[in-house]
């Protein structure tokens, strides 16, 4: 049977690397909040979703939660040794596997939500987009 003690302390070293990464995180974020609100201001205001800011975004949070996994991974498995730390690069190969899953099945986002738009609102609005050759553009 595992050590919990061993464990009990993992999760605190994970707790102070999970803090410190999500302060970064957070900056990071608020970085990316102006595509955000973009992507948000046509939704409303064009009734569609523009794939090439869809795209940006969804980089942006594959970008900053990769960085995330592997800082905190870094910092667990730093001050971790023996199954705690193969655990530990388990756990982070793990993450990043299910992310890459979540943010792949993401793409298909954009299509899904032009159709439902267009059969909501009707294609006009998405006529009258915004002038970045996304016109007419079939989802």
């Amino acid at each position: 049977m595992p050590d919990a003690g061993r464990f009990s302390e993992l999760g605190e070293q994970g707790s102070r690397a999970v803090m410190e990464a999500a302060a970064v995180l957070e900056r990071e974020l608020a970085a990316g909040l102006a595509d955000a609100k973009a992507a948000g201001t046509r939704l409303t205001s064009e009734h569609r979703v523009d794939e090439e800011e869809f795209d940006r975004l969804v980089r942006r949070v594959s970008e900053n939660t990769h960085q995330l996994i592997d800082a905190v991974s870094t910092r667990v498995q730093d001050s971790t040794r023996g199954d705690a730390a193969e655990q530990t690069r388990q756990l982070t190969a793990n993450a990043h596997d299910i992310l890459d899953l979540l943010l792949n099945l993401s793409a298909l986002a954009p299509a899904f939500a032009n159709r439902s738009l267009r059969a909501t609102f009707g294609p006009e609005r998405e006529e009258a987009g915004s002038g970045d050759g996304t016109e007419g553009r079939q989802g």
